[in-house]
């Protein structure tokens, strides 16, 4: 189930595959069949996809020629469907529908099912029109043979209408996972300066996203995003500010000493860089961006130092803004988010042994609809480690199941989903406009620190709400990349 609302919906085909041979000897059977594939549709249309289903000749959606499973097949390229159901009715040979599944050119997932009955007293019409195991080797091993490694597997037992929980809860992620890919299609995400000098895990390639997500890395010239700041109408900024005023509690300086007063210049800076943010996204058509700039004592400067309110309120809205110019973070955010988890920009803060806890957080930015409270806004003197000061936000995940998910890569540049699920836990926090997560990971902190570095994984992260890893696995087996579980 989504956490927080997602932008798309994704497209995923059904193709109902029967054994034509048994139309004859059990007249009854196919009418039972397409009953059964009925109700499965009713399940994937209940987790917010689109479903794609093909008609045949005699009207109705079954598949069981290699004619029509090739036909099926172009219909689902046409639609550009995000992936396919393989429907095992009962037994079917597999040459029926295999032609289709190469057509369809997208992942896809074999799915099948047992009706309950009493073995005692079935007759063979029962043990067909029931469903069964018997289909799915076949259909792996057909598909794998024919160049086609299948995402997955999902096999239930069939309470009519419905199904059982662990099998429900498997299809439901599978559209999730649809909707994550029908979200990367097209995407554009916008490359503004550099990576953080020095920082070596964050470096990387435009075209291996483009490889292994279909995503699009656009250059973002900093003298553009400057040129809409200036330009931005009062109107616009004071609207703006109202939205701050709205969205934030301003808070006055606390025991750290580099907090400071916010001021109104402060706020109408930071929302005429918030205007100038909106507009950057709209007129490049971005979904994400990672950003880092310095500059030398001038404009740049001071534009780049104040956009963690902005790109915190265009986060919030499922357009992941990732400082340091953190690319592969930037997309670990976008997937958590279209996923329906929120996504946070977070790195390792300090490390509570006592009491097995990591917290988890950074200075910006953060995605508000998984704060547990209203957020803080705070003026900070220096941001650490960077130039520049102004305006920050303070908050902390709400209580619950948390998910990290970070984007690795080995020394060939291919990437891989490294996960590790914990709990947020209530408890003290700093005060000093970080966000900062109290994140429990288990028995044993150190040894998970271990764990989750020497997996791969560059120092930033997306930080989202839920117990996510098992659709984060499936995601990954659609895009053919490795996924590591930490915890």
């Amino acid at each position: 189930m989504s956490i927080v609302e997602v932008k798309k919906r994704g497209k995923v085909g059904l193709m109902v595959c029967g054994h034509k041979e048994y139309w004859p000897q059990f007249p009854e059977m196919k009418g039972q069949f397409l009953k059964n594939a009925a109700d499965f549709q009713k399940l994937l249309e209940s987790q917010g996809v689109d479903v794609i289903t093909y008609t045949n000749q005699e009207g109705n959606s079954m598949v069981d020629t290699t004619e029509d499973g090739y036909k099926s097949g172009l219909l689902f390229k046409a639609k550009d469907i995000d992936l396919l159901f393989l429907y095992q009715t009962a037994y079917v040979a597999s040459g029926r529908y295999v032609q289709g599944v190469i057509a369809a050119g997208c992942p896809v997932v074999i799915v099948g099912y047992q009706k309950t009955r009493d073995v005692s007293k079935a007759t063979i019409y029962d043990e067909h029109a029931g469903g069964g195991a018997c289909p799915l080797p076949e259909a792996y091993n057909a598909l794998t043979r024919s160049g086609i490694e299948p995402a997955g597997l999902e096999y239930g037992h069939y309470l009519v209408p419905n199904y059982d929980d662990r099998f429900t809860k498997n299809i439901s992620e599978w559209c999730r996972v649809a909707t994550a890919l029908r979200s990367y299609k097209g995407a554009i995400f916008g490359h503004l300066g550099h990576t953080y000098e020095g920082m070596l895990d964050m470096n990387f390639d435009p075209t291996t996203f483009t490889r292994t997500f279909g995503v699009h890395v656009k250059m973002i010239e900093m003298c553009e995003f400057v040129k809409y700041v200036n330009e931005a109408k009062e109107s616009d900024i004071k609207e703006k500010i109202k939205v701050m005023k709205d969205t934030f509690q301003f808070m006055d300086p606390s025991y750290d000493p580099t907090t400071r007063k916010v001021t109104d210049e402060d706020v109408e800076w930071t929302a005429r860089c918030s205007v100038g943010m909106d507009k950057l996204v709209l007129n490049n058509n971005l979904s994400g961006m990672a950003y880092y700039y310095e500059g030398i004592d001038n404009e740049y400067e001071r534009v780049a130092a104040s956009m963690v309110i902005g790109n915190t309120l265009l986060v919030s809205k499922g357009v992941p803004f990732a400082g340091e110019s953190d690319m592969k973070t930037c997309l670990a955010m976008y997937t958590t988010s279209v996923l329906g988890c929120g996504g946070s920009f977070a790195e390792f803060c300090s490390t509570i042994f006592e009491e097995d806890i990591q917290m988890v957080g950074h200075d910006g930015p953060h995605d508000i609809r998984i704060s547990d409270a209203k957020p803080l806004l705070r003026a900070l003197k220096v941001f650490h480690g960077k130039k520049g000061s102004g305006l920050t936000v303070d908050f902390s995940l709400k209580s619950g199941p948390i998910t990290m998910l970070g984007l690795s890569s080995d020394v060939d540049g291919n990437y891989s989903f490294s996960v590790a699920e914990g709990e947020s836990q209530k408890g003290h926090k700093p005060q000093n406009g970080n966000t900062q997560t109290r994140g429990n990971f288990g028995p044993g902190v150190g040894e998970f620190v271990e764990q989750w570095s020497t997996s791969g994984i560059n120092h930033h992260f997306s930080l989202s709400i839920g117990h996510n890893a098992s659709v984060l696995q499936k995601l990954a087996k659609t895009l053919n990349i490795p996924f590591k579980q930490v915890r």
